[in-house]
Protein backbone atom coordinates (compact mmCIF):
# COMPACT_ATOMS: atom_id res chain seq x y z
CA UNK A 1 0.00 0.00 0.00
CA UNK A 2 1.52 3.32 -1.12
CA UNK A 3 1.07 6.45 1.02
CA UNK A 4 -0.91 9.29 -0.50
CA UNK A 5 0.29 12.89 -0.50
CA UNK A 6 -1.39 15.99 0.88
CA UNK A 7 0.07 19.51 0.70
CA UNK A 8 -0.27 21.65 3.80
CA UNK A 9 1.44 24.71 5.27
CA UNK A 10 4.36 24.31 7.67
CA UNK A 11 5.81 26.53 10.37
CA UNK A 12 9.52 26.92 9.69
CA UNK A 13 12.24 28.33 11.91
CA UNK A 14 15.15 30.59 10.98
CA UNK A 15 17.81 32.84 12.43
CA UNK A 16 18.65 36.32 11.24
CA UNK A 17 22.00 37.96 11.97
CA UNK A 18 21.20 41.60 11.32
CA UNK A 19 17.94 43.45 10.78
CA UNK A 20 16.31 43.89 7.36
CA UNK A 21 16.17 47.57 6.53
CA UNK A 22 17.52 50.42 4.39
CA UNK A 23 21.08 50.07 5.77
CA UNK A 24 21.52 46.54 4.37
CA UNK A 25 23.82 46.39 1.34
CA UNK A 26 24.10 42.60 1.00
CA UNK A 27 21.97 39.60 2.00
CA UNK A 28 23.41 36.13 2.54
CA UNK A 29 21.09 33.10 2.57
CA UNK A 30 22.98 30.36 4.42
CA UNK A 31 21.81 26.72 4.36
CA UNK A 32 23.06 24.45 7.14
CA UNK A 33 24.42 20.94 6.76
CA UNK A 34 22.57 17.71 7.48
CA UNK A 35 21.68 17.62 11.18
CA UNK A 36 23.63 20.83 11.85
CA UNK A 37 21.99 23.11 14.45
CA UNK A 38 21.36 26.66 13.29
CA UNK A 39 23.17 28.05 16.31
CA UNK A 40 26.32 26.16 15.33
CA UNK A 41 26.32 27.55 11.81
CA UNK A 42 25.54 31.03 13.13
CA UNK A 43 28.53 30.86 15.48
CA UNK A 44 30.85 30.10 12.57
CA UNK A 45 29.41 32.96 10.52
CA UNK A 46 29.60 35.66 13.18
CA UNK A 47 32.75 37.16 11.66
CA UNK A 48 30.63 37.97 8.59
CA UNK A 49 27.96 39.74 10.68
CA UNK A 50 28.49 43.42 9.85
CA UNK A 51 26.04 46.36 9.97
CA UNK A 52 25.61 46.39 6.19
CA UNK A 53 25.30 42.60 5.78
CA UNK A 54 22.28 40.49 6.74
CA UNK A 55 22.72 36.75 7.25
CA UNK A 56 19.55 34.68 6.85
CA UNK A 57 19.78 31.11 8.20
CA UNK A 58 16.68 29.01 7.40
CA UNK A 59 16.20 25.68 9.13
CA UNK A 60 15.25 22.67 7.00
CA UNK A 61 11.66 21.48 7.30
CA UNK A 62 12.37 17.85 8.22
CA UNK A 63 13.06 18.03 11.96
CA UNK A 64 13.92 15.07 14.15
CA UNK A 65 15.10 14.56 17.72
CA UNK A 66 18.57 13.18 18.34
CA UNK A 67 18.80 10.21 20.74
CA UNK A 68 20.40 11.13 24.05
CA UNK A 69 23.42 9.33 25.44
CA UNK A 70 23.55 8.39 29.09
CA UNK A 71 26.68 8.99 31.18
CA UNK A 72 28.58 6.33 33.09
CA UNK A 73 25.91 6.34 35.80
CA UNK A 74 23.13 5.81 33.30
CA UNK A 75 21.88 9.37 33.73
CA UNK A 76 20.95 11.56 30.78
CA UNK A 77 22.12 15.03 31.72
CA UNK A 78 21.73 16.86 28.40
CA UNK A 79 18.64 18.53 27.02
CA UNK A 80 17.11 16.87 23.92
CA UNK A 81 18.48 18.23 20.64
CA UNK A 82 16.39 18.67 17.54
CA UNK A 83 18.18 18.52 14.20
CA UNK A 84 16.89 19.01 10.67
CA UNK A 85 17.50 17.69 7.15
CA UNK A 86 16.71 19.23 3.77
CA UNK A 87 15.53 16.03 2.11
CA UNK A 88 15.20 12.29 2.47
CA UNK A 89 15.81 9.69 -0.24
CA UNK A 90 12.29 8.30 -0.03
CA UNK A 91 10.59 11.69 -0.41
CA UNK A 92 13.18 13.55 -2.47
CA UNK A 93 10.95 15.19 -5.10
CA UNK A 94 8.26 16.54 -2.74
CA UNK A 95 10.97 17.62 -0.30
CA UNK A 96 12.69 19.63 -3.04
CA UNK A 97 9.39 21.21 -4.07
CA UNK A 98 8.67 22.22 -0.49
CA UNK A 99 12.24 23.48 -0.10
CA UNK A 100 11.96 25.79 -3.11
CA UNK A 101 8.60 27.23 -2.06
CA UNK A 102 9.83 27.79 1.50
CA UNK A 103 13.14 29.44 0.60
CA UNK A 104 11.55 31.58 -2.11
CA UNK A 105 8.92 32.93 0.28
CA UNK A 106 11.30 33.57 3.18
CA UNK A 107 13.95 35.24 1.02
CA UNK A 108 11.34 37.43 -0.69
CA UNK A 109 9.97 38.53 2.68
CA UNK A 110 13.40 39.57 3.92
CA UNK A 111 14.38 41.32 0.67
CA UNK A 112 11.15 43.32 0.67
CA UNK A 113 12.41 45.19 3.73
CA UNK A 114 15.83 45.86 2.14
CA UNK A 115 16.78 48.35 -0.58
CA UNK A 116 15.75 47.38 -4.14
CA UNK A 117 18.17 45.11 -5.99
CA UNK A 118 20.14 44.25 -2.85
CA UNK A 119 22.82 41.72 -3.89
CA UNK A 120 22.21 38.17 -2.67
CA UNK A 121 24.83 35.53 -1.88
CA UNK A 122 23.66 31.96 -1.31
CA UNK A 123 25.87 29.75 0.89
CA UNK A 124 25.37 26.03 1.40
CA UNK A 125 27.35 23.82 3.75
CA UNK A 126 27.53 20.02 3.35
CA UNK A 127 24.10 18.77 2.23
CA UNK A 128 23.04 22.41 2.34
CA UNK A 129 25.21 22.93 -0.74
CA UNK A 130 23.15 20.38 -2.66
CA UNK A 131 19.95 21.96 -1.32
CA UNK A 132 21.13 25.40 -2.45
CA UNK A 133 21.96 24.17 -5.95
CA UNK A 134 18.61 22.41 -6.34
CA UNK A 135 16.78 25.49 -5.09
CA UNK A 136 18.52 27.83 -7.54
CA UNK A 137 18.62 25.50 -10.55
CA UNK A 138 16.13 26.80 -13.08
CA UNK A 139 14.11 28.51 -10.35
CA UNK A 140 14.40 32.12 -11.41
CA UNK A 141 15.39 33.27 -7.93
CA UNK A 142 17.69 36.27 -8.42
CA UNK A 143 21.08 35.95 -6.76
CA UNK A 144 24.61 37.17 -7.43
CA UNK A 145 26.92 34.37 -6.35
CA UNK A 146 26.93 30.90 -4.84
CA UNK A 147 29.32 29.63 -2.15
CA UNK A 148 29.51 25.87 -1.53
CA UNK A 149 31.34 24.88 1.66
CA UNK A 150 32.52 21.27 2.09
CA UNK A 151 29.76 20.36 -0.40
CA UNK A 152 28.18 16.92 -0.35
CA UNK A 153 25.63 15.78 -2.96
CA UNK A 154 23.75 12.66 -1.85
CA UNK A 155 23.51 9.95 -4.54
CA UNK A 156 19.78 10.56 -4.96
CA UNK A 157 20.48 13.97 -6.50
CA UNK A 158 21.87 14.15 -10.04
CA UNK A 159 24.67 16.64 -9.49
CA UNK A 160 25.57 17.20 -13.14
CA UNK A 161 21.94 17.81 -14.19
CA UNK A 162 21.51 20.21 -11.27
CA UNK A 163 24.60 22.23 -12.15
CA UNK A 164 23.60 22.48 -15.83
CA UNK A 165 20.40 24.25 -14.74
CA UNK A 166 22.19 26.87 -12.62
CA UNK A 167 22.36 30.45 -13.92
CA UNK A 168 25.75 31.71 -15.04
CA UNK A 169 26.77 33.35 -11.77
CA UNK A 170 30.12 32.99 -9.97
CA UNK A 171 30.57 29.91 -7.77
CA UNK A 172 33.12 29.60 -4.96
CA UNK A 173 33.87 26.11 -3.62
CA UNK A 174 35.43 26.15 -0.15
CA UNK A 175 37.02 22.82 0.72
CA UNK A 176 39.16 21.44 3.50
CA UNK A 177 42.17 19.24 2.88
CA UNK A 178 41.70 17.45 6.22
CA UNK A 179 38.01 16.50 6.11
CA UNK A 180 37.83 12.74 6.65
CA UNK A 181 34.05 12.57 6.94
CA UNK A 182 33.43 12.55 3.21
CA UNK A 183 36.00 12.45 0.38
CA UNK A 184 33.49 14.36 -1.75
CA UNK A 185 33.91 17.37 0.52
CA UNK A 186 37.34 17.87 -1.07
CA UNK A 187 35.42 19.26 -4.04
CA UNK A 188 37.51 17.89 -6.90
CA UNK A 189 34.66 16.18 -8.76
CA UNK A 190 32.36 19.13 -8.16
CA UNK A 191 34.91 21.60 -9.54
CA UNK A 192 35.32 19.50 -12.67
CA UNK A 193 31.55 19.37 -13.19
CA UNK A 194 31.16 23.12 -12.60
CA UNK A 195 33.79 24.01 -15.17
CA UNK A 196 32.55 21.47 -17.71
CA UNK A 197 29.01 22.89 -17.64
CA UNK A 198 30.43 26.36 -18.27
CA UNK A 199 30.12 28.01 -14.87
CA UNK A 200 32.68 30.48 -13.54
CA UNK A 201 34.01 28.56 -10.53
CA UNK A 202 36.92 28.99 -8.14
CA UNK A 203 38.11 26.77 -5.32
CA UNK A 204 39.58 27.84 -2.00
CA UNK A 205 41.36 25.09 -0.04
CA UNK A 206 41.68 25.35 3.72
CA UNK A 207 43.93 23.27 5.94
CA UNK A 208 41.50 23.05 8.86
CA UNK A 209 41.13 20.44 11.57
CA UNK A 210 37.53 21.43 12.39
CA UNK A 211 34.45 20.47 10.38
CA UNK A 212 33.73 24.01 9.16
CA UNK A 213 36.42 25.76 7.09
CA UNK A 214 34.42 28.99 7.16
CA UNK A 215 37.40 31.12 8.14
CA UNK A 216 38.21 31.06 4.44
CA UNK A 217 35.25 33.35 3.83
CA UNK A 218 36.95 36.30 5.46
CA UNK A 219 37.01 39.22 3.06
CA UNK A 220 34.44 37.83 0.60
Amino acid sequence: MLPLQFTTSRTARYLCLGEPGPAIAHVWVCLHGHGQPLAELAAHLQHLDTPERLLLLPEALSRYEQPQDANADGIIDEAPRTDAAWFAAETLLPDLTDLAAYLDALTSQVLTACPPNTPVTVLGYGHGAAAACRWLAGNGRAYNRLILVAPVFPPEIDRRATLVALPEHPVLVVSTTTDTYSPEAAGEGLMQDLLEVGLSAQQRLVDATGPLPLAALAGV
